[in-house]
């Protein structure tokens, strides 16, 4: 895979995604552009390992992340796997921040759930495996980015809004809350009650 195919298949698409998942949207957890977009992320860069003298078991021991995005790939384009242990659904979530029992939408985030290793941040693994790929294929890429967060406004109420063209059918969403700590970290939060609408 030359430079501009990587570009035009990994990180043009990562970038579309990270602008996606700010949109105060509601999703279906499994079926959407959300997933739509992370399951091809995820199969692009599974497949680097082809256009490489690394072999899978090696690429996935040098880049935990990329053993993550493999089984994702594998999960995303075939379902269950034959090594089950291997399973790894994409899911989508929304997260807020909950203050003074006000809510503030963060972002939609993107859950990597492996069966064996647990819950993580796709687009945070992600990051990592596409920065161990241009330096294994030694690409002369400048390329910075962030997970973006959405503005925050705060609301008496966890509020979406569905839209059709990125989500074309859906029977139910997931969110989860956030509250800052004594040093300012966000950290998973459970209020008491909770006013929740999609609109």
């Amino acid at each position: 895979m030359n430079k501009n195919r990587f570009i035009n298949d990994v990180i043009k698409p990562w970038e579309e995604l990270n602008l996606l998942l700010v949109n105060q949207f509601a999703f279906q957890p499994d079926l959407s552009d959300v997933t739509r977009l992370a399951g091809g992320i995820s199969i692009a860069l599974r497949h680097q390992v082809d256009f490489s003298e690394l072999s899978d078991r090696q690429a996935n021991e040098m880049c935990f992340s990329q053993n993550l995005i493999v089984d994702a790939g594998d999960f995303y384009k075939h379902g269950e796997l034959r090594n089950a242990s291997r399973n790894c659904p994409i899911a989508v979530v929304s997260n807020f921040e909950y203050k003074d029992n006000e809510f503030a939408f963060l972002r939609n985030a993107v859950l990597l759930e492996h069966r064996t290793h647990g819950n993580y941040d796709f687009m945070e693994e992600s990051l990592k495996a596409i920065r161990f790929w241009i330096q294994q294929h030694g690409y002369d890429i400048t390329w910075e980015s962030e997970i973006k967060l959405a503005p925050r406004r705060f609301q008496h109420e966890a509020m979406l809004k569905f839209d059709p063209k990125y989500c074309f059918e859906m029977s139910s969403t997931r969110i989860q809350f956030f509250k800052e700590n004594c040093v300012g970290t966000l950290e998973p939060y459970r209020p008491e009650e909770f006013r929740f609408s999609v609109y």
